[in-house]
């Protein structure tokens, strides 16, 4: 019943969408999205599909074209041939690796590598020669790794609005004005939730910080040179133009990330990607589905990481423990069953591919164990499906942890998942009722907006192209940071009251320094 509601209101607005378009001002948008993951392009996806439908026209630049043809939208880079994807490419090993530092992984390849595709043919043509039939109303692009791309939006005089799929990362903040908000925000590199002890927000502020210099020493002057190079020998520094993006799209929402003051130009749309990915299963699948009555458990790493690469004692504690779970069933994927350790237990599905949204909306599933992607992880809070998070690198730590606080999430150890680990928190989430009540009264809170996400998407784009860079932004970034936290201010009210304490000691003293004066002297007596 949640699904076919859910859907209905999807074609409900679709509808509204094509009335609106019939009589909407159509704009040109260039979207410029290099970046390799599959799963950050679920957002970009629903972005521009959204607009289209608008009657937008949409160029784009892009890894993953969409795989059916779609009115105005026109792919001007198919990125396909020039780099590698990273689906199903990571073995545990190297997902480890990775660790939690992914800030070298952003700012390197995935930042200075991604802006050399502003020396692309196609791309230079843009530059050199800007389309004026009809030319470009705006340019957007993800606000991750590759700031370069912000300079298109200073050739071609046009706003620009940044994507951003996961929370905004220090420099996104810095760059919208928006206050970071130490004392009860978590920052992107950081793993901690509200209310933190005065060591954790010392800890939380110093993280903020030093990422957002680390990642400026890793880029700033690298990409100057880019956008001097392949665009302009003059253009302004890199981190002027950012001052000039007119908003972010940012895949969070306040009931789950937490209530902060929001600059105007910082739109959160969390959940966007979910309606325009719902797949339906196969009749095969459904069957399997429907049949499970004792309940389903999902278990996926995501679209990069493979689950057959877990190590051999791993692999046996997870199939004894989902042996001793029967009669529930596991769904399980896996890129690659002849990988698989021998002695899959019966209960036990897999598939190289699955639809997701339409697995986490079906009524038998009760459990999504899950590496705590954050577009995997909204899904599941969209359907209300409680959470077993072994998190693997970069915002997964963030994101479990959120999602703990809320009470819908347990976490593994990665490094420590045995048997009673496992069989712990899959039987706690069974056959404890809270977790699913409160997942289900986290997605009625998460989804109880004024307008969708869909909806304020396309308004503030939109609103962005009406009235252009400057619309929505902050003084903060024209101001030096002791400004902003008001240490000039505060400093001088300071040293005016220590004046007036001065002053005031100083009267006091002098008064009773006094020697006191009598009128009247004293007769001394024989």
């Amino acid at each position: 019943m949640q699904l076919i509601k859910y859907l209905n209101i999807g074609l409900l607005t679709i509808g509204l969408w094509i009335l609106c378009a019939i009589e909407n001002e159509a704009y040109r948008i260039l979207c410029i999205f290099p970046f390799q993951s599959r799963s950050h392009q679920l957002m970009f996806d629903g972005i521009m599909k959204g607009l289209v439908r608008m009657g937008h026209q949409v160029d784009v630049v892009t890894v993953y074209p969409f795989k059916t043809p779609v009115p105005n939208y026109k792919v001007i880079v198919n990125l396909e041939g020039k780099t590698s994807g990273f689906i199903n490419r990571f073995n545990i090993t190297y997902a480890t690796d990775i660790g939690s530092d992914t800030l070298p992984w952003i700012a390197l390849p995935f930042g200075n590598g991604l802006c050399e595709y502003l020396g692309l043919p196609e791309i230079q043509n843009i530059i050199r020669n800007p389309p004026q039939d009809p030319p470009y109303d705006l340019v957007m692009t993800e606000a991750f790794g590759a700031n370069c791309f912000i300079a298109l939006g200073h050739v071609l005089k046009v706003p620009v609005v940044l994507a951003s799929t996961t929370i905004p990362l220090p420099w996104l903040i810095e760059s919208l004005g928006q206050p970071p908000f130490s004392a009860f925000m978590s920052g992107y590199f950081t793993a901690y939730v509200h209310p933190m002890s005065f060591l954790i927000r010392v800890i939380n502020t110093i993280q903020n910080h030093i990422s957002d210099i680390r990642f400026r020493r890793y880029t700033d002057r690298v990409q100057d040179a880019q956008i001097r190079k392949y665009i302009d020998p003059n253009i302004p520094p890199l981190r002027e133009l950012e001052k000039n993006v007119t908003l972010a799209l940012v895949n969070t929402w306040h009931s789950l990330h937490g209530v902060q003051p929001i600059t105007p130009g910082l739109v959160e749309i969390g959940g966007i990607h979910v309606q325009e990915h719902y797949v339906p299963m196969s009749k095969e699948l459904e069957k399997w589905m429907n049949d499970s009555t004792a309940g389903v458990i999902y278990f996926t790493l995501g679209s990069m990481v493979n689950i057959e690469t877990f190590p051999e004692p791993t692999m046996k504690a997870i199939y004894s423990v989902f042996r001793r779970i029967a009669p529930v069933r596991v769904l399980m994927k896996v890129a690659n069953d002849s990988a698989l350790l021998p002695g899959l237990p019966d209960n036990i599905k897999t598939s190289s591919w699955i639809p997701q949204v339409a697995l986490l909306a079906h009524k038998n599933t009760k459990i999504f164990i899950t590496h705590g992607g954050l577009m995997s992880t909204l899904e599941a809070l969209t359907f209300g499906v409680p959470l077993i998070g072994i998190p693997l690198f970069g915002d997964q730590h963030n994101n479990i942890a959120t999602y703990k606080s809320h009470g819908i999430a347990l976490q593994l150890d990665l490094y420590n998942i045995t048997e009673k680990s496992l069989f712990w928190a899959v039987n706690e989430i069974l056959n404890n009722p809270k977790y699913s009540e409160t997942a289900k009264y986290q997605s009625k809170k998460f989804l109880d907006r004024p307008m969708s996400a869909m909806d304020t998407t396309i308004f503030w784009v939109e609103y962005a192209i009406r009235h252009g860079p400057g619309a929505l932004r902050s003084p903060i970034v024209d101001l030096p940071w002791w400004q902003v936290e008001l240490i000039d201010v505060y400093g001088f009210l300071a040293l005016c009251l220590l004046a007036i304490v001065y002053s005031i000691l100083r009267l006091i003293k002098f008064a009773l320094s006094e020697e006191p004066t009598n009128p009247r002297k004293r007769v001394k007596r024989d």
